[in-house]
């Protein structure tokens, strides 16, 4: 749908018009709550509908285990596309929004948008992190679970550097 957007096929308005929000009581409730699917939802709700004149906002989705992120922005009256670009081959832990507790549909900006995908960005970066040295713990065991050997060879070596 992005793809025919960014083509020119049809606005983003127009490839977007069937989602909407039937329940009101998801306005309120925090998008930290929802689930994806009802959070891009309203995202792409609240970016048709609420958007000013001159924002941008980048927005991430999956579609068959790949994140793409685009950028939409408001230019002339228009909602446009740009910059549709896959971000994670394989999506397994990958966070697309982290939003804070208290933002929802109603009080939803540009800047909370972009918040969340900072903090996203930094719970990524802080797991990779966190693999990393899970990774290199697992090296530094296994290489201190071996039986040290110390050969005559070695200990002339030792004593030659202690000079003794």
């Amino acid at each position: 749908m992005f793809v025919n957007c960014g083509q020119r096929k049809t606005s983003v308005k127009q490839e977007f018009e069937w989602i909407g929000l039937t329940n009101s009581a998801l306005k309120k409730t925090s998008l930290k709550e929802l689930d994806e699917e009802t959070v891009f939802a309203c995202m792409m709700n609240w970016i048709i509908n609420k958007m000013q004149q001159e924002e941008s906002t980048k927005l991430r989705f999956r579609v068959a285990n790949k994140v793409y992120q685009v950028t939409l922005y408001y230019n002339q009256k228009r909602l446009r596309t740009k910059d549709l670009e896959k971000i994670a081959e394989d999506d397994d832990g990958f966070i697309l929004h982290d939003w804070a507790e208290e933002t929802n549909y109603d009080n939803l900006t540009v800047e909370k948008m972009q918040q969340s995908l900072n903090h996203a960005d930094a719970d990524i970066r802080n797991k990779q992190r966190h693999d990393q040295v899970m990774e290199n713990d697992g090296f530094m065991a296994e290489l201190f679970d071996k039986p040290v050997t110390v050969t005559e060879e070695d200990m002339e070596l030792i004593n030659e550097f202690l000079k003794v």
